[in-house]
């Protein structure tokens, strides 16, 4: 049966899938600087691309809960986003900085590399949320579940102008980095949770339904690995074949979510995506160093090990630095409401 508590878990599963998507997006990467892709590496680069766009759509859906209550004070909600989001941002900025550059941030164009988000390849995308959950805020009143087909159509059309007709960013910024390249896609997050009940029990009791999105979902996906044309998400077509992807993926999820026994977490996606090129770059620095990378590359069985050993030290360093932030800022600001009720009232719609 279909639950909001299924629900919420099943999302938070992709939320750890997506963060491990985009990890193996930046090491094949990285992979390009010992040796030539192969069909392992390719492939594994086009499917990584659902990373980013399914973390957007999930941020959007997850902002639309905590918006949703009836006493969202702008204080508290900008506190949580100042604590929780920012700062974290701005010290991996100025972390990067130091990593890549191999200086200190000092002149006022360093500085502004690190406040937009310059020093290091995928910080754009968090300086894009900054943007989003002002504006979220700001228009929770108006974008609502009745506006939201209405806005969906004007978000839709501003994403697609703004890619392919404006086509450039603001104050030497790439469109990325900017709130309009991602409004459509992450307000499917919102419609997403506004409509969620009907559309899971839709496919909950139309089971032949839900296993032709699926199918349809690994028939794009074996599309966009094959084709010769780069998918991202500034093509409207792969942020809809995500989307079904996304609730196919969460309608399955809801038969078996109960039997893994996830535990969420606060912040853990969020410092997996921050965290992880430093874990690659070192880890990296020192097979190199010590052995022949180039030999744990051409082994595909042994890279996918290296990979998924890269993605388990960042997933502990990570699960590491949300429990010290959550129960460090609970401690500081005095907040000793007890674990069930904070997922009670998290998990409840």
């Amino acid at each position: 049966m279909y639950s909001d508590k299924r629900l919420f878990s099943s999302l938070f599963f992709m939320q750890l899938v997506s963060s491990f998507l985009v990890l193996a997006g930046h090491y094949t990467t990285d992979v390009d600087d010992f040796i030539k892709w192969t069909f392992w590496e390719t492939s594994l680069n086009q499917i990584s691309r659902y990373g980013t766009v399914l973390l957007a759509i999930i941020t959007g859906f997850f902002t639309a809960h905590s918006l949703g209550g009836k006493k969202v004070s702008r204080k508290r909600f900008f506190q949580g986003k100042m604590k929780y989001i920012y700062i974290p941002f701005l010290l991996c900025s100025i972390l990067y900085f130091v990593i890549l550059r191999k200086s200190v941030p000092m002149q006022v164009s360093d500085w502004k590399d690190v406040f937009f988000g310059q020093t290091a390849g995928h910080l754009y995308f968090i300086f894009m949320l900054c943007q989003y959950y002002v504006f979220a805020y700001l228009c929770r009143r108006v974008i609502t579940k009745r506006s939201i087909l209405f806005f969906g159509v004007v978000f839709l059309a501003i994403q697609y102008a703004y890619i392919n007709i404006v086509a450039q960013g603001w104050l030497g910024l790439g469109v990325r980095h900017f709130l309009p390249t991602w409004i459509f896609t992450i307000y499917l997050g919102h419609f997403l949770y506004w409509y969620r009940a009907p559309i899971f029990k839709f496919l909950q009791r139309h089971t032949l339904v839900l296993v032709g999105l699926l199918a349809l979902s690994g028939l794009s996906m074996a599309y966009f690995v094959l084709s010769s044309k780069l998918y991202t998400a500034n093509h409207l077509t792969f942020v809809f074949a995500t989307f079904a992807l996304l609730v196919s993926g969460a309608g399955v999820l809801n038969y078996v979510i109960d039997k893994l026994q996830l535990r969420f977490q606060k912040g853990l996606t969020f410092y997996i995506y921050l965290l992880h090129p430093a874990f690659i770059i070192y880890a990296n620095k020192f097979m190199n160093s010590n052995f022949t990378i180039e030999r744990i590359f051409h082994n595909k069985p042994m890279s996918a090990l290296y990979l998924l050993g890269i993605y388990g030290a960042t997933f502990v360093a990570s699960l590491l630095c949300a429990m010290l932030v959550n129960r460090g800022l609970n401690w500081s600001s005095g907040d000793q409401r007890p674990k069930q009720k904070q997922r009670q009232a998290a998990n409840n719609a």
